[in-house]
C-alpha cells in the first residue's frame, strides 16, 4: 500500500445537505459512492478524494480506499473512520480560510531539541498541514517543529517549513506554519503549488441531477466492511 500512488478523484455536490445524504456509516467506516462507470480501479487501491460544492468555495479532502465495484455504475469508496461523517451530520462543515490539498507524500518531522521521524503529510494549506502515521508518542500541542519534503525535481533543495503543533488527536496532528519567517512562508507556498498541480488533472464527477428527488437516493446497495477494512458482502 505504501508504494502505490493514490488515485486523485473529485466529487462535486450542490451543497452540504446533498453530501450528507450520500455518506453511509458502516462497521466503523464512512462509505461514499463514486458514480463513474468508466473508472477502473482495483479493490484496495488508495484514493485521495476531494469533495467540492457548487454553492461555495469550500472543499474537503479525504483519504480512502476503493472498497467494491457496482458493475456498470461506479465504485464504493471507504474512509477508515467516521469522523468526517460525524462532523457533516452533526454540524455541517465549518468554513476554512483556504483550500487544503490531500496528498500522500512522506515528510520528515523534526522537533526542536528532539529527534526526526518520517510521517505522512495528509493534507496541506498555505497556513498549515495535517500529519499522521508514525507520530512520536510525546508529540504535544505547542511543540516547535520543522517539516522537510524533497521536491520531485532533481537537483532542487528540500523544502523546509517551520511551525507549531496546534492539536494532536487519534494518531494525527495539525501544524500551524510560521508565517512571520520568510523562508518558512516561501517554502510553504512552493510546496502548496507543487501539490496543487496534480489536482488540476483529477478525475471529477458531479452529483446526478435526478438523485435526491422526493427523498430517493440513487446509490446502489451499500456493501458491508469487515474488520480488516475489506468488503464482506452487500446489505
Amino acid at each position: 500500500m505504501e508504494a502505490k500512488k493514490a488515485i486523485l478523484l473529485r466529487h462535486r455536490f450542490d451543497d452540504v445537505e446533498q453530501l450528507r445524504r450520500h455518506l453511509h456509516v458502516v462497521d466503523g467506516a464512512t462509505l461514499l459512492f463514486y458514480r463513474d462507470p468508466k473508472l477502473t480501479v482495483p479493490n484496495g487501491a488508495p484514493v485521495l478524494l476531494e469533495i467540492a460544492f457548487e454553492s461555495s468555495e469550500q472543499r474537503r479532502s479525504l483519504r480512502a480506499t476503493a472498497l467494491a465495484r457496482a458493475e456498470g455504475q461506479g465504485v464504493w469508496l471507504s474512509v477508515p473512520n467516521t469522523r468526517f461523517a460525524r462532523d457533516v451530520h452533526e454540524s455541517g462543515l465549518s468554513p476554512r480560510k483556504g483550500r487544503r490539498l490531500a496528498t500522500d507524500e512522506m515528510v520528515r518531522l523534526k522537533r526542536a531539541g528532539g529527534g526526526e521521524h518520517m510521517v505522512r503529510l495528509l493534507d496541506l494549506s498555505i497556513g498549515g498541514a495535517r500529519i499522521g502515521g508514525g507520530l512520536p508518542a510525546s508529540l504535544a500541542t505547542g511543540n516547535v517543529v520543522a517539516l522537510t519534503i524533497t521536491p520531485p525535481e532533481a537537483g532542487r533543495a528540500p523544502e523546509i517549513t517551520r511551525g507549531r503543533i496546534a492539536w494532536v488527536e487519534d494518531g494525527e496532528a495539525g501544524v500551524m506554519f510560521d508565517r512571520d519567517m520568510e523562508s518558512s512562508r516561501v517554502a510553504a507556498g512552493r510546496l502548496f503549488r507543487s501539490l496543487e498541480q496534480p489536482w488540476t488533472q483529477a478525475r471529477e464527477i458531479r452529483h446526478l441531477p435526478n438523485c435526491c428527488k422526493n427523498g430517493e437516493i440513487l446509490d446502489p446497495p451499500v456493501p458491508r466492511v469487515r474488520a480488516d477494512g475489506k468488503q464482506s458482502g452487500t446489505g
